[in-house]
């Protein structure tokens, strides 16, 4: 077997001109791909290594959506009496914002350092 890599040859498709469109002389082939072989047991174990960091990507949306449900609450409510006095539901939906906002930038940081799929390739190709 020649490891020699050779240009690809021209195409033997004989493509004349197509009526009312353009006319076609020569064709050429540029198709190479790098093929990664592996066993089926060593890409369930790399995939596996990487799945919970992949699903970290959209964590970030439960708290955004807990974080906007809040400033609508501060935006629109009339907190009343109710169980406890105003000032105190006030003060839990504050805390509880802040706790969503803190939450919120621990998410966002975590998805910004995921594992991207070129590095599972990258991987794949080192045999690890």
């Amino acid at each position: 077997m020649s490891t020699e890599k050779t240009p690809p040859p021209e195409s033997n498709i004989s493509i004349g001109s197509i009526p009312g469109l353009i006319n076609v002389s020569k064709v050429y082939r540029n198709v190479s791909q790098e093929v990664i072989v592996t066993t089926e047991d060593k890409l369930r174990l790399c995939l596996a290594k990487h799945f919970e960091n992949i699903k970290r990507k959209n964590d970030w949306i439960a708290p955004l959506g807990v974080l906007l449900s809040i400033v609508v609450t501060f935006v629109t409510a009339t907190f009343r009496d109710v169980g406890l006095e105003a000032a105190t539901w006030k003060a839990v939906f504050l805390i509880a914002g802040v706790l969503s906002v803190i939450w919120l930038i621990y998410t966002i940081i975590q998805a910004l350092h995921t594992v991207k799929v070129e590095d599972i390739v990258e991987e794949l190709k080192k045999g690890g």
